[in-house]
């Protein structure tokens, strides 16, 4: 995708105009992230809120399961209830994405982010990227289903920083590469707000101190090109071959599975420690 490459100075001045009701995809492409404020209407957020109120506590309020390589990453499991399992289908979202992306859409994952008594810490700095596969033009939708502020966990966003592309590792990222004067933005925000985030954007959250949990849907959705979507979404598909979402099906050994492998080790030594 070609895209004039700006600096600092002009992803500053254009910050302002990143945050508002109206999403902008010119701007969006720019600078790599936008925030749509008020996107879900009322009726329907309420709807999602109390689904996952529901949720909470009939299957995470006694414990979860929690992947030591990504913490605050939920997988909706057990008696999940379709409204929840469907959010990536909204139209409301649906609509900002086409105007990022085109007419013919697709889904690359859904899950949700939280943060809550059994993870508080913080999210070290990185990009989703190297952990995607697939093309590289994803981008995610975090849906706020609380309100979020520093004291609970908001994120924090580099914008701009998706113009570097691909990093060759992935990992916590050094931001003193970017120099003194790179802009940080880290928007509150209050539930049926999105942040639309290209997945190479630079991003991390403070850890949680106090008040209510920190809940996020989070959708990564692509053009519908791509054989890494699982379902279409709008639109036509444009890719006649598809690839395995599950990546331990195409490597035989990566980096990916020896993590699995290690979880796994960690895991029955908790459990023989218990005994």
């Amino acid at each position: 995708m070609n895209m004039e490459k700006i600096g600092p100075a002009q992803i500053s001045e254009l910050l302002k105009l990143i945050d508002s009701k109206k999403f902008s995809s010119e701007h969006f492409r720019k600078v790599g992230i936008f925030i749509i404020r008020q996107a879900i209407p009322k009726k329907k957020l309420k709807k999602w809120m109390d689904a996952w109120a529901e949720y909470y506590e009939a299957e995470l309020s006694g414990g979860r399961r929690i992947n030591r390589f990504n913490p605050v990453s939920v997988e909706l499991e057990g008696k999940a209830p379709p409204i929840l399992a469907n959010i990536h289908k909204s139209k409301e979202i649906l609509d900002i994405v086409e105007q990022a992306f085109g007419p013919n859409l697709a889904l690359y994952y859904q899950r949700f982010v939280i943060k809550d008594k059994y993870r508080k810490s913080d999210v070290f700095l990185h990009n989703d990227f190297p952990y995607h596969f697939g093309w590289p033009y994803k981008a995610s939708a975090f849906i706020a289903l609380s309100n979020i502020d520093k004291s609970n966990g908001k994120l924090y966003f580099y914008p701009g920083t998706h113009q570097f592309g691909y990093l060759s590792d992935a990992g916590e990222l050094d931001p003193s590469v970017l120099g003194e004067n790179w802009p940080i933005i880290s928007p509150d925000l209050a539930p049926g707000d999105v942040v639309l985030m290209d997945s190479s954007i630079w991003h991390g959250s403070y850890p949680y101190v106090d008040g209510v949990d920190r809940v996020f849907a989070d959708i990564i959705y692509q053009p519908a090109d791509d054989p890494s979507g699982i379902s279409l979404l709008r639109g036509k598909w444009q890719t006649e071959i598809f690839i395995a979402q599950d990546k331990t099906k195409i490597f035989k050994r990566s980096r990916s599975t020896k993590m699995l492998e290690m979880q796994n080790r960690l895991d029955k030594l908790e459990k023989i420690k218990k005994m």
